[in-house]
């Protein structure tokens, strides 16, 4: 045995030097100093199969599995100077365990200096306390060192370590045309889902049980390859940790792709994996590609297939995103692999990489929706403009991937209203009043539209923002399709013979802003489930045409199913008896159209919101509706003469805001004859109409009003008594009567029926003296007498109400526009909003509130002209 030669050849040379009464000798480098006349020896431990050179030294045994197995080296030296052998066991070591294998170094060794001849080296493992051999070895030749008086000696020694090397695993994607449906690459996830991988390989020289490699974590990461000016996009899968294998020739035989819950994605085996194999050579990584197969003809694939065909029908080149969640002048990018094709801007895929939202309006396209929108099976939702286009934020845009839930659907759904034709009435309240609604922590909602600084000339009808001229008839495959928006371009009908029938999903239509549409399609007719519907801005249809278009609407398909009908800004005359039909319709606007006329639809029709402003109404039928469920119901601006007994104060829900601004109303009906039922309302406005008198009749049949406006009526009479009926009376709390003629308060005007009263406004009217009713009333905290005036309009008021500074909860007064004197009263810091502007002869003096004023707690409104006096803060003449 090699073992048995060299421990031989070793003691025979030991023997030898004893006899000569030469000592073994040999010391490492623990000692603190080098001795004079000594150096340094270390030698570097390779591995034989991977060393440049020739080899310098021999094993005795079988090779070591690793050469990061070995921790010390028991070295033989004999010294050619004077033949002594020299003995000594030093550590080895690496910077890391994956470095071992490219080389060890051996701790320093002292030694005399002179020539050494290398004997041969045991190499040991730690095992407990002990050191445990785990292989020897010899030089193959003389190997000689020559140690330097204070210097250092490198030696390498090889030794024979089975090779091997390492692996990167690298995830890359293998598109093939096979259309073999036992095909791999027809899994149902993206490539990028792939979080984990189990690998079975083979050594192909060696043979034997295929090698696993479990749960192996990969990393997607997209890179870009330039060629010129050209830009092309891909995608891999990485494992960032390295795999060690012995040298060699593998072959990929199975694998396994899991998602990050280590959820089984896709199997491939023997059978379908094809020939892929990669060397491991010694002390070198080796990138292995494992092929993640993608069926061209597979689902996703043949989506993406039909986005690039869409793209190229509607002249995608010249695509221009002008929206706002994507950069301006965006496009539709498709230098990159084929399964990347699906993330464009605009476009939403879900889990199983199937398109299933497409937004093309905001890009310009041009040409007609090309047959293969049918291959699109998996869509939910296809907008080919919305009402949103002319003006910005488009809410499909902002609702993500995955399911199509109810929270989205109805930001869906509420998308037009809440932007267009949603208001709230007590923004035509005064000024005054509106910083009361503030003050009570009830904030104006506003349309979002107006919030966004929306102006009407932004939805101008006509106005185009694509070119789209159709849609083929494959669309009646969607049967998916949930949502369908066209808007904005030059869309007239669906193409002949198409057939929407079989679109049972289907339950938002948009047909909004389309010049080119003459009539309402009938292909919409035969749809059976559509929940919404959005025809505004049409008005390049007839009046004639759109009503009976409407009467089909309403005898067709989608009858019972109908809750919300948008037709703002038509030109509608008339609606057809036949909404009748609508059992479910909830949401109903018909703004600014050219009604003149409603039919009685009946009590069944429980409309939600109804918005019928801008039009010619004159009358409003007694069986209209069924308000039981009414939350907003608004006629303003129509010409409407009395106010409508429809209503009941004593119904079960009370309404949010009914609005009859704006119209021509002089009486109630059924007030005089007893029959009026009064309004079950919160908020009511009655403002710009032409009631002479305070309508008391409202409050004698409680209605529960807590906000009142009836501002612009000319009204001349608040009779003595107007509050006097009535169990609701004390639920108001603010009160707009400005702009009309009145003199006087009723003397009931007081704490003890308005004990909640918080905002009044009178300004613009005729009162002689300073109305003090309301300044009793602990709740009040706004309060209005601006401009006075008489019908010659001579100012009218100018006795200052002492002690008014004493209201508990008066925090806004507003006294402008006046005939105030002198004033001697203490003016309070609690009220800190003060206008006095506009009362040319007033003398006060401010002098108790001027250090609010000066830090910015108290606003003074006022004239510079004025004699204000305790203040030099102000600026005054």
């Amino acid at each position: 045995m090699k073992y048995t030669m060299l421990f031989t050849k070793m003691l025979c040379i030991s023997c030898l030097l004893m006899v000569m009464g030469i000592g073994i000798t040999g010391c490492s480098d623990d000692d603190d100093e080098l001795q004079v006349g000594y150096g340094y020896a270390q030698f570097k431990l390779y591995k034989r199969a991977s060393y440049e050179k020739s080899d310098m030294t021999r094993s005795a045994v079988d090779k070591l599995e690793s050469l990061g197995e070995a921790q010390k080296m028991k070295i033989v030296l004999l010294n050619n100077d004077d033949g002594t052998e020299v003995v000594q066991t030093v550590g080895l070591g690496a910077t890391s365990s994956a470095d071992a294998e490219f080389g060890l170094r051996s701790e320093k060794l002292q030694l005399l200096a002179g020539e050494y001849t290398v004997v041969g080296f045991y190499l040991y493992k730690i095992d407990g306390y002990e050191l445990a051999q785990i292989l020897s070895g010899e030089p193959t030749e003389k190997t000689v060192l020559r140690v330097v008086d204070g210097g250092l000696t490198q030696q390498d020694i090889t030794v024979n370590v089975v090779e091997g090397g390492s692996i990167k695993i690298i995830l890359k994607k293998d598109i093939n045309t096979r259309a073999a449906t036992d095909a791999p690459g027809t899994g149902a996830y993206l490539f990028q889902d792939i979080k984990y991988v189990n690998i079975a390989i083979r050594n192909t020289f060696l043979g034997g049980a295929n090698i696993s490699l479990n749960k192996i974590p990969v990393k997607y990461t997209e890179k870009v390859e330039k060629e010129g000016e050209k830009v092309y996009q891909y995608a891999v899968s990485v494992c960032d940790s390295l795999i060690s294998l012995r040298a060699g020739t593998y072959q990929i035989v199975s694998y396994t792709l899991l998602d990050r819950s280590e959820k089984l994605l896709e199997r491939i085996n023997n059978s379908s994996v094809a020939p892929n194999s990669f060397v491991v050579e010694d002390n070198k990584t080796t990138e292995a590609y494992v092929p993640v197969y993608l069926k061209e003809a597979s689902a996703k694939l043949k989506d993406y297939q039909a986005l690039k065909l869409i793209w190229e029908a509607l002249g995608g080149p010249d695509w221009k995103y002008s929206g706002e969640n994507y950069a301006y002048g965006t496009n539709w990018d498709f230098d990159k692999e084929m399964d990347m094709w699906g993330e464009q801007p605009g476009v939403d895929i879900n889990n199983e990489g199937r398109v299933e939202i497409l937004n093309l309006g905001a890009f310009g396209p041009k040409g007609k929706v090309p047959e293969a929108i049918g291959q699109l099976t998996e869509l939910k939702i296809l907008t080919l403009g919305t009402h949103n286009d002319q003006v910005g934020e488009n809410i499909f845009e902002t609702l993500g991937g995955g399911e199509l839930t109810g929270a989205k659907l109805e930001m869906v759904r509420g998308d037009y209203y809440n932007k267009f034709l949603k208001k709230d009435i007590r923004s035509q309240f005064s000024e005054p009043l509106q910083l009361g609604f503030e003050l009570q922590g009830k904030e104006i909602e506003k349309p979002i539209g107006i919030r966004a600084g929306i102006s009407p000339k932004d939805v101008t009808p006509g106005r185009k923002t694509n070119g789209i001229t159709g849609i083929d008839k494959s669309l009646g495959k969607l049967t998916k399709l949930q949502q369908l928006f066209i808007a904005n371009g030059n869309f007239a009908d669906f193409d002949q013979g198409t057939d929407l029938s079989k679109l049972v999903n289907l339950t938002d239509v948009e047909l909004y802003n389309c010049p080119e549409m003459k009539r309402l399609p009938e292909a919409l007719f035969t749809l059976k489930n559509i929940q919404l519907l959005n025809i505004a801005n049409n008005p390049q249809i007839t009046s004639d045409n759109f009503y009976d278009d409407l009467d089909k609407l309403a005898k067709g398909s989608s009858k019972e199913a109908l809750q919300m009908l948008y037709l703002t800004n038509n030109k509608l005359k008339k609606l057809p008896q036949s909404f009748s039909n609508f059992k479910k319709l909830g949401k109903l606007d018909c703004t600014n159209n050219q009604l003149t006329e409603i039919p009685a639809l009946g009590s069944d029709i429980n409309l939600v919101q109804l918005t019928m402003d801008h039009n010619k109404i004159k009358e409003i039928p007694d069986n209209f509706c069924g308000y039981e469920d009414v939350e907003t119901f608004s006629f303003s601006n129509n010409e409407l003469t009395e106010l409508p007994n429809i209503f009941d104060a004593s119904s079960v829900y009370v309404m949010s805001s009914v609005d009859f601004s704006s119209n021509k109303i002089s009486s109630i009906k059924g007030a005089d004859d007893g029959t009026f039922k009064g309004i079950n309302v919160s908020t009511l406005s009655l403002g710009n109409n032409r009631l002479k008198t305070f309508p008391s009749i409202l409050f004698e049949k409680n209605s529960p009003i807590t906000t009142l406006n009836l501002s612009g009526n000319a009204m001349e009479e608040f009779p003595d008594g107007s509050l006097k009926e009535g169990s609701k009376v004390y639920l108001l709390q603010t009160l707009d009567l400005t702009n009309n003629r009145l003199t006087k308060l009723p003397k009931e005007f007081n704490a003890t029926r308005v004990p909640y009263l918080y905002g009044i406004d009178l300004s613009n009217n005729r009162f002689e003296k300073f109305p003090t009713g309301p300044l009793n009333v602990d709740h009040l905290t706004v309060f209005g007498l601006r401009n006075q005036r008489d019908e010659e309009g001579n100012r009218t008021v100018s006795d200052w109400p002492t002690g008014i500074s004493m209201c508990p909860s008066l925090r806004a007064l507003y006294l402008g526009g006046n005939d105030f004197r002198k004033i001697t009263d203490t003016i309070s810091s609690r009220i800190y909003i003060f206008e006095i502007k506009d009362n040319p002869n007033i003398s006060i003096d401010i002098s108790s509130v001027c250090a609010y004023i000066k830090a910015g707690y108290y606003q003074l409104i006022y004239d510079r002209s004025q004699d204000i006096r305790g203040c030099d803060y102000l600026e005054l003449e």
